[in-house]
């Protein structure tokens, strides 16, 4: 009785399962859609789309839902309709017993913003993402010829490296790319341009120009150069005012 007894809870417990998914899906094709609710998020950072854009967009695509069963609405299809919205990364949607559709919206997050040709942003994720008519992200702007493979294989990793260090994010405005995909740096403090260079060895070239910012023009002024170059091999060439 002992070695059956497990045996006989766990078939207890599948038949209730059944029995109750069998009620809900009932009570289910009963339900109409009293609503759509939604949540963008990150809008204090971003904020390329709102609640209303999103209600738009199902209106648009699915018409008026009020009043329809729940179940008889496709939120596999919808999630697919709204990643396909040049801000939307991702769409979670699902139904709750009284009557309300959520959606969840997570948007895309630019980390740079390319100023060659008509403009765009590479996002957190390495891709391209259109500029925006409703808003402006504040993040690195690069000028320049800057190809899109550049963009996104050059300059994606090495902003990333800056974004995620405190340093360099809160010192670095804008990146100017010169003929052969030569990166020169203008900071937020100071009126002078870094040269880096093409961005072999760059991690090295950064932690010595760090080292060169701290304990040198630190104590010299902000002023005092109008370029640092750091091209050369295990040196720093400055060119004063």
């Amino acid at each position: 009785m002992k070695r059956a007894l497990p045996y006989i809870l766990s078939v207890s417990l599948f038949v209730y399962l059944i029995i109750v998914l069998t009620f809900v899906s009932a009570k289910l094709g009963e339900v109409k859609c009293k609503g759509v609710q939604v949540v963008v998020d990150d809008t204090g950072e971003n904020a390329f789309i709102d609640e209303d854009d999103v209600l738009q967009l199902i209106k648009r695509n699915y018409g008026e839902l009020k009043n329809v069963n729940v179940v008889d609405i496709d939120k596999d299809s919808m999630e697919c309709v709204l990643v396909r919205n040049s801000v939307i990364k991702s769409a979670q949607i699902y139904y709750s017993l009284d009557g309300y559709f959520h959606v969840e919206i997570t948007q895309r997050k630019p980390v740079l913003r390319v100023m060659s040709g008509e403009g765009y942003y590479v996002d957190e994720d390495g891709k391209v993402m259109p500029l925006s008519g409703k808003y402006t992200s504040r993040v690195v702007v690069a000028t320049g010829n800057i190809s899109r493979n550049f963009a996104c294989n050059g300059l994606y990793p090495f902003v990333m490296g800056l974004k995620n260090d405190g340093f360099w994010d809160a010192l670095i405005e804008q990146i100017v790319v010169a003929n052969g995909n030569e990166v020169i740096l203008i900071p937020k403090v100071g009126n002078f341009r870094i040269v880096v260079g093409e961005l072999e060895n760059v991690e090295k070239k950064m932690e010595n120009l760090r080292l060169f910012l701290q304990e040198g023009i630190a104590l010299k002024g902000w002023n005092v150069y109008k370029e640092i170059n750091l091209k050369f091999e295990n040196q720093i060439v400055c060119i004063k005012r």
